[in-house]
């Protein structure tokens, strides 16, 4: 582990530490900013270092990829565990609002610039050195921002309250994640360090895209950037149908891995019921605080 990853990991702990003492309202706002500077700052260093002959294939092996964690981690779920669930809680109408909405949220808030992050790094071009510290220091500000807030939440109740169906969804994450990191092994797309390092991102694609680009390179980060954002976009469209198919709480709160606090939380409470958003919301939690130490000790 080199002397950022270290230092990523003391600022997060840091941070969570002051985010607990004491916390102020509005935050939460800055995240935003740093994440969209990261995502434009790793598209601009893809834009110039990846070759047009690379971007289709890059795409088809991200979108193959993204519905791949999706299975592999849902039926992980359903291999080792067996609901007798009568009951179906969807409910088609509110659901197709719901995931419209955030769709198009998240493509107008994140992919737009990462686009245009794109198009500038065809464009113009910037010494590689500068770039890569440039998307450092960009990751110790997401490390002081998420340690400050997720030090607001974590509390000794919060823990132990975690229910018995959250460390379920946990546990069947993280072996969705393990399969999918040999899956991506014996195809060669990446070493076993990085393709697990993408794979146990659980759908965190602002963290992981920059912090592969930085230990790797710009092609192998757009690749896990790309991966966990389409998996937690496919969520949306995947889970319900997958639900219908057999019907798996705890498998489907997995499917959203680290986003199941946030931004696919809607979509559980929706076709799951309110007696699973808990359960969900923990899964999330748990996932966000480990992943930004876990990473970097991988890598």
């Amino acid at each position: 582990m080199n002397s950022s990853s270290i230092f990523f990991i003391v600022l997060y702990l840091i941070f969570l530490l002051i985010g607990k003492i004491k916390y102020v309202k509005g935050v939460e706002k800055i995240v935003d900013i740093v994440v969209i500077l990261l995502i434009s700052t790793i598209s601009y260093w893809a834009g110039e270092e990846i070759t047009s002959n690379q971007i289709f294939g890059l795409l088809i092996s991200s979108l193959i990829l993204g519905i791949l964690s999706i299975i592999i981690t849902y039926f992980s779920g359903v291999a080792i565990r067996h609901f007798n669930t009568t009951k179906s809680l969807m409910k088609a109408n509110r659901e197709k609002i719901i995931i419209g909405n955030s769709n198009r949220q998240t493509i107008i808030k994140y992919m737009l610039p990462f686009v245009i992050g794109w198009i500038l790094g065809l464009l113009f071009h910037v010494s590689g050195t500068v770039i890569v510290s440039m998307v450092d220091y960009e990751l110790y500000a997401l490390a002081s921002v998420l340690g400050y807030i997720m030090g607001k939440d974590i509390s000794r109740k919060v823990i132990l309250s975690s229910s018995k169906d959250s460390l379920i969804s946990l546990f069947i994450t993280i072996l969705g994640d393990i399969i999918l990191t040999l899956v991506m092994y014996m195809l060669h797309i990446a070493n076993f360090t990085i393709s697990l390092a993408i794979a146990l991102a659980s759908g965190w694609y602002s963290y992981v895209g920059p912090l592969v680009a930085v230990s790797s390179d710009p092609y192998l980060g757009t690749l896990a950037f790309l991966v966990n954002f389409l998996r937690e976009q496919l969520t949306y469209v995947l889970v319900p149908f997958l639900l219908k198919l057999k019907f798996e709480p705890r498998s489907a709160i997995a499917v959203g891995g680290a986003t199941a606090m946030d931004t696919t939380l809607p979509l559980y409470v929706e076709v799951l019921g309110k007696e699973y958003a808990l359960s969900a919301m923990i899964t999330g939690v748990i996932l966000t605080l480990v992943i930004p130490i876990i990473l970097p000790l991988i890598i």
